[in-house]
């Protein structure tokens, strides 16, 4: 797309999940520059436009920490992310990545585990927790891990860890339910039509 085009929603779309899509596999010199070209048309668009782009301004901030080391500016833009999409671990995963560039591996560890909290078997979340270490920092930095208060917080807040994963394994049940409660439901209408087919032709001498 160049200046003098006006792109549509469709259009814009399209290129914006592309240029995720690289971030992804670490093309960041090619998905940055789509973002930069389609995200102000987005975000100066309307509401649905808007809601568009805060999806994946987590990974243009994945790319310019990734680029231009603006990690501060690339975790801004990872909360604008959240704050459309709260469950969606991708965007706990990039901000996490970010941290780690920053040389940050206790928050990046924090936002790991919150990206848990929403998808307990998420893959890429788990690999990179399996290649960093799933060990936290203390709840109160300041003070010796073994310390009361951080054994005491620290285990209310694996408590609260393990109530929200309990929680999101619940609602992937409930979901993956009704999904196979509407798939056998389109199948019995599949099957009833067949059958009012059938006796139709046998009622108008069209079968066997």
């Amino acid at each position: 797309m160049t200046d003098d085009q006006n792109p549509s929603r469709e259009e814009l779309e399209q290129a914006v999940m592309e240029a995720a899509l690289l971030t992804r596999v670490e093309e960041f010199d090619d998905a940055v520059k789509i973002f930069e070209e389609c995200l102000p048309h987005l975000s100066s668009g309307e509401d649905k436009d808007k809601i568009i782009a805060a999806g994946v301004f987590s990974y243009y901030g994945l790319c310019i920490a990734a680029l231009r080391k603006q990690y501060s500016d690339g975790i801004q833009y990872c909360q604008l992310s959240l704050k459309v999409q709260s469950s969606n671990p991708e965007h706990y995963e990039n901000q996490a990545k970010i941290h780690l560039l920053a040389r940050s591996r206790g928050r990046a560890v924090e936002a790991l585990f919150e990206g848990l909290s929403h998808d307990p078997d998420n893959k890429p979340i788990n690999k990179i927790l399996d290649g960093i270490g799933r060990r936290r920092e203390p709840v109160i930095s300041f003070l010796p891990r073994d310390n009361i208060l951080n054994v005491k917080l620290g285990k209310k807040r694996h408590e609260k860890f393990e109530r929200r994963r309990e929680a999101a394994k619940m609602r992937r049940q409930k979901q993956q339910l009704a999904k196979g409660k509407r798939t056998t439901a389109d199948s019995n209408i599949a099957k009833a039509k067949t059958r009012a087919e059938r006796h139709k032709k046998k009622k108008t001498g069209g079968g066997t």
